[in-house]
């Protein structure tokens, strides 16, 4: 079947990143760019369109919210303009107004579409989502992806091996109370023995990855990184791949959780989670898990309130 995806902010550094990543690979046969900034997406448009010449069959082009309709997966990447952030939950009462209109948007048009969330702070976003359009809580996908590749980048130079022989998964809220999962990594499929001190600096590390890029004042955000991440997602949606893939779901009782939307590990199909995977935590993990948890239920409890 044709795949068409829509994404919503596609002129901005993610939203293009994104387009160019899924052009290049050709994961969809129609891609949907949608943004109010007309003449800049026109020029990422023409840019792509003659990138991807002679690679992939692919029908680009610019849309309104009226063009959602028929769309399997819309990406959601537009927000409130870059400003210096010390979290990403100070974003929450700015992108809320911008969910709100993307929600009622996508009742009307693609309410049986698969939605990936890429604006911060993705966690209560992702449950203020659906709770704007009443979409399928399984549909709804909030991104958290660069943890996990952040993770296995800072765990791979620490132990001074290359990344393509590491897997890790990262859970928990996307933001400081993250949770890596160092009992998840394994050095080409073995697990691996790190000591506390490697762990702490790894965590302090990951922590200051926001805090570091912010402080060089580009207005840049991680727009290759979620690109790729995002075509993982995308093209494990339309796939069916059998592959683990942690992001940011409403729980209904799934770890033990009810009533937020928390990182977790996944497997994705063309209705979204198909299965909740049960990892298997250290009580140290498992701890931390709870804290992020309960971080999130308090945030989104302040956020219900005004919904």
């Amino acid at each position: 079947m044709p795949l068409k995806v829509s994404i919503i902010g596609a002129a901005g550094g993610l939203g293009a990143c994104t387009a160019f990543r899924m052009s290049t690979l050709g994961l969809a046969d129609e891609l949907v760019l949608i943004d109010r900034k007309e003449n800049l997406l026109k020029s990422h448009l023409f840019d792509i369109e003659t990138a991807v010449t002679g690679m992939h069959d692919i029908v680009l082009r610019r849309g309104e919210k009226q063009d959602l309709e028929g769309s399997d997966i819309v990406i959601i990447t537009a927000g409130a303009p870059w400003r210096v952030v010390s979290s990403r939950m100070e974003k929450l009462d700015e992108n809320l107004p911008i969910i709100r209109e993307m929600a009622e948007n996508l009742s009307e048009y693609c309410p049986g579409a698969v939605v990936i969330t890429a604006t911060n702070p993705v966690d209560p976003l992702n449950a203020a989502l659906n709770h704007y359009s009443g979409i399928d809580r399984h549909r709804l996908l909030g991104y958290t992806v660069n943890d996990t590749t952040r993770f296995i980048k800072q765990a791979a130079k620490a132990l001074d091996v290359s990344s393509t022989w590491l897997q890790g998964l990262v859970i928990g809220e996307h933001g400081e109370s993250a949770v890596l999962l160092f009992s998840s990594l394994l050095l080409d499929g073995k697990p691996v023995e790190i000591s506390e001190e490697l762990k702490a600096r790894i965590r302090e590390e990951h922590k200051n990855n926001l805090k570091a890029t912010i402080a060089l004042q580009t207005g840049w955000t991680s727009g290759w990184t979620s690109a790729v991440g995002l075509s993982r997602m995308v093209a494990a949606i339309a796939h069916q791949k059998d592959e683990t893939i942690p992001c940011s779901v409403l729980l209904e009782g799934e770890y033990g959780i009810d009533g937020i939307s928390i990182g977790v590990p996944v497997k994705l199909g063309p209705a979204g989670v198909r299965e909740f995977v049960q990892s298997s935590f250290t009580p140290e993990e498992a701890e931390e898990f709870q804290q992020s948890a309960a971080y999130l239920h308090e945030i989104t409890d302040e956020m219900n309130a005004v919904l």
